[in-house]
């Protein structure tokens, strides 16, 4: 039974690529012969491979979405029942893309009554799938990274055209992009896909602000605090952008979660946007069927204690979720009064205790509304600047000013919420003043290399910012 969450202002993306919003049809489409009508009813401009790719006319199958043709694909009938041998038949288009650009694939596909593809998992049984791929040659080479979506399987309904679109950014290092429409039939079952009409469209790069560290998973896990089972992977399948991404699954031990999170300063009254990309995947341990396993993403606000005063939380991936595909959702809430901290988490929550991973890649987290040119509920009276020098080591200089005297405190934590140094606690006159804090913690020792908080709490409100230590 799936877990039902209260949040406001949420924003899901439910589109397969979150740089892609509504297709571009302004732009021109790369593909030739998109709708396979060239010479009657062909593949000229793609390559194909193994003998599943047919054309349907109206003198053979007749299901055709516009003009006079359409591809028609089914499996290979080779190395099958072993699952995992089978051969994979398809076609496609290949061009040379532009780092940092999105290409969207897209069109029509269609299953026929007359020839259902059978099964009762996504996994298990016969799919066809289209594909973004990125390869580091313009010939052969190595796959860097991708992004898939079925679009015909057992489950896919019947007798109707659906669009579909697949989106992937050309990551650094591609000198190959292939838009590809892929059979893949574990088991020897029958059933076939029509497709017709596609599209292969380039955009250029969409950038967001993003105060996340390492939020693409560069390598390592840096600058996140995880817990219970969480591990970076870079293999090429698994990345939304390479080199790397987070696994996430269960811990296996009741009442326990694996997840991450980051910790900042925020202020009452600002607004902030999570955005994740997740993905499951039958290539390996997938979350599908009656697996209740699930990863949520969620904002908690904090006060300068770091006590819990509010939170927003979304389902960004279940066993509803889209097989292979990298899904985008966005996650947006209100800082309460007295927010000192926000943390951002993705949790992975295994009610059951079952098998099954999730990855996520690409997250961000930014502020969208009260901005620190706006004055903000119990911030009043208070000016905090930034430290100078930022990044520092071993000193740096903090600069306020309060527009009425009275009690002053300025204490330092990590990005885990936890008192670091109490640099300044004592009452002082309406004003400027600057304090020095030394980098070391209330217990004597020098504090280690990190991001750290710095929050100023006065009679009338409190501000905080970020400064970074490096030794």
């Amino acid at each position: 039974m799936k877990r039902l969450y209260c949040v406001s202002l949420l924003v899901i993306g439910l589109l397969a690529f979150s740089a892609v919003g509504s297709r571009p049809f302004a732009q021109t489409n790369m593909l030739v012969n998109p709708g396979f009508e060239a010479l009657g009813g062909s593949y000229d401009g793609w390559f194909t491979f193994g003998g599943g790719p047919n054309i349907s006319t109206a003198a053979t199958d007749n299901i055709i979405h516009t003009g006079d043709a359409a591809s028609k694909i089914y499996g290979e009938f080779t190395g099958c029942p072993d699952a995992g041998t089978f051969t994979t038949g398809g076609y496609g288009q290949l061009f040379t893309p532009v780092v940092g650009n999105v290409y969207e694939f897209g069109g029509y596909s269609f299953v026929s009554s007359a020839d259902t593809i059978p099964g009762t998992n996504n996994c298990d049984n016969n799919r066809c799938i289209a594909k973004v791929v990125f390869f580091n040659a313009t010939v052969g080479g190595a796959e860097i990274s991708s992004n898939e979506i079925v679009i015909g399987d057992y489950s896919t309904p019947r007798d109707e055209w659906i669009e579909f679109s697949v989106s992937a950014i050309a990551p650094p290092g591609a000198l190959r992009v292939e838009a590809l429409i892929l059979f893949l039939q574990p088991l020897c079952d029958g059933g076939s896909v029509f497709v017709d009409d596609c599209w292969l469209y380039e955009s250029g790069p969409v950038v967001e602000p993003n105060i996340l560290v390492n939020p693409s998973f560069t390598g390592s896990l840096a600058g996140w605090e995880i817990f219970g089972n969480v591990y970076l992977d870079t293999r090429n399948w698994a990345v939304r952008t390479p080199t790397g991404c987070a696994k996430l699954f269960s811990t296996f031990v009741p009442g326990s979660d694996s997840g991450m999170f980051q910790l900042f300063p925020a202020d009452p009254g600002s607004i902030w946007k999570l955005g994740t990309n997740s993905l499951t995947t039958c290539r390996e341990n997938p979350i599908e069927g009656t697996n209740d396993n699930f990863i949520t993403s969620k904002m908690v606000f904090y006060d300068v204690d770091t006590l819990e005063l509010d939170a927003v939380e979304t389902v960004i991936l279940d066993s509803d979720s889209p097989m292979g595909t990298w899904t985008h959702h966005e996650l947006i809430g209100t800082a309460p009064e007295n927010t000192v901290f926000v943390r951002a988490y993705i949790l992975f929550i295994s009610p059951s205790l079952l098998g099954g991973a999730g990855w996520v890649d690409d997250i961000s987290l930014y502020q969208t509304g009260a901005t620190d040119a706006e004055p903000m509920p119990g911030a009043q009276g208070i000016t905090l600047h930034q430290n100078v020098p930022n990044p520092f080591n071993p000193t740096t200089r903090i600069d306020f000013e309060i527009e009425k005297g009275g009690t002053v405190d300025l204490s330092v934590y990590d990005v885990a919420g936890r008192l670091v140094a109490n640099i300044f606690q004592g009452r002082l006159g309406e004003g400027a003043h600057q304090v020095t804090w030394n980098g070391k913690t209330n217990s004597g020792t020098t504090a280690a290399t990190g991001v750290y908080l710095y929050v100023l709490k006065t009679e009338t409100g409190i501000a905080s910012r970020r400064m970074v230590l490096l030794r």
